[in-house]
């Protein structure tokens, strides 16, 4: 039942090549295979335009520059995207969730997709709605090989009545369904918002209306999964026909009951400074970053990127950017690079914006540069 297709596209452009504005209406619009994009080209999500706009570190972190590539346009089938991830073959995981139909999805684009290009796997959520996402490789106990997994971040409705909000795990390379779920009241989350995994395969949550970060240990797919390479591009891409539309997705398969775990670790409290925690990041030496739209750190509550030590439990005081000089507004998500290059989206009154502070930047410090969207922003990916 799983929708799958081998990738088309209608040509191979380079980064010379313009690429067209995206349109929802426009289904002829050309289907491209970028440039070979380096490290620390960004993805974000557009939920204004139903679009990912991609930048490319050339110029590298210049102000005032837009997205050199679009993927957008009626055969991605995006409405409302949310959160985003880069797997390990750099394929591309996209939260969705349309407020007027209260639908939420999973898709996945292969790498270096560009244009108005069909999803490569498409997976109904039903009335889920999906927030963080995080794709990772996991070696499991008395496995051979790595596993392709996904961790979201959701809140069903229609869920038992102290279960709505938790984490779902899949296999990504063939999603039928969530192998196993976490939530409940020991679980401490209430609507969990961003989500990241740290060296050792721990889940950090930013809990939105909890106030918190809760990190849980990675669960076991029972029975154990059977590890599968994660999906490529085909080497010589063929063209997609013009016109062409999606197949419905598949309705979600049971999944078992959800594992009302304890975290083993959570960061809250007073010190804190945590508010409304929107996105969260770790960096190469797990150092969490938190996007917060209203902490603590002001008498009136603030904007401010938290950057808390690796392995943080409980009241930790955490380093901070805030402060009128950041520009922040409604920060939404956050990334970091290997150069510690600090990625902030921001909705900014409806205007789509992502800063990019210095590495190790704190306090009321201005962004280093700003890049612009078209429309407001929320999800963050970049590759490594």
């Amino acid at each position: 039942m799983l929708h799958r297709l081998a990738l088309g596209f209608a040509g191979v452009v380079t980064a010379a090549i313009a690429i067209a504005a995206c349109s929802s209406s426009d289904a002829t619009q050309t289907i491209s295979v970028g440039p070979n994009f380096p490290a620390q080209t960004l993805y974000a999500a557009n939920v204004t335009q139903n679009a990912i706009g991609i930048y490319t570190p050339v110029p590298p972190k210049t102000s005032g520059v837009g997205p050199q590539y679009v993927i957008g346009g009626s055969n991605t089938t995006l409405q409302g995207p949310q959160y985003l991830a880069l797997d390990a073959s750099n394929n591309l995981w996209v939260t969705t969730w349309l407020s007027s139909t209260t639908a939420g999805e999973i898709l996945e684009f292969q790498a270096l997709a560009t244009g108005n290009v069909l999803p490569y796997q498409t997976f109904s959520l039903g009335t889920e709605r999906p927030r963080g996402i995080a794709a990772f490789n996991y070696t499991f106990s008395g496995a051979t090989s790595p596993t392709a997994v996904l961790a979201i971040a959701e809140v069903d409705p229609d869920a038992a009545a102290g279960f709505s909000s938790g984490i779902a795990f899949f296999e990504s390379a063939a999603i039928t369904g969530a192998y196993q779920t976490l939530a409940g009241p020991n679980t401490g989350l209430n609507v969990p918002s961003g989500i990241a995994v740290d060296s050792k395969a721990n889940v950090y949550v930013s809990n939105l209306q909890g106030a918190s970060v809760e990190v849980f240990a990675l669960p076991t797919p029972t029975p154990t999964a059977s590890p599968t390479a994660s999906p490529t591009a085909t080497a010589s891409p063929t063209a997609t026909p013009t016109g062409a539309t999606a197949t419905p997705s598949p309705t979600p398969s049971p999944t078992a009951s959800p594992v009302n775990n304890t975290p083993i670790a959570t960061i809250s409290g007073s010190a804190s400074k945590i508010g409304q925690p929107t996105g969260i990041a770790l960096d190469t030496n797990d150092n969490i970053y938190v996007s917060d739209q209203a902490s603590s750190l002001c008498a009136a509550k603030c904007p401010a990127i938290l950057i808390f030590p690796a392995g943080s439990n409980g009241a930790v005081t955490p380093k901070a950017i805030y402060g009128s000089k950041t520009l922040l507004v409604a920060p939404t998500d956050v990334k970091v690079d290997k150069s510690g290059d600090i990625y902030v989206a921001d909705e900014a009154a409806g205007q789509g914006v992502i800063y990019i502070f210095a590495p190790g930047a704190t306090g009321n410090v201005a962004p280093a540069a700003t890049l612009k969207s078209p429309g407001a922003v929320i999800g963050l990916a970049l590759i490594p």
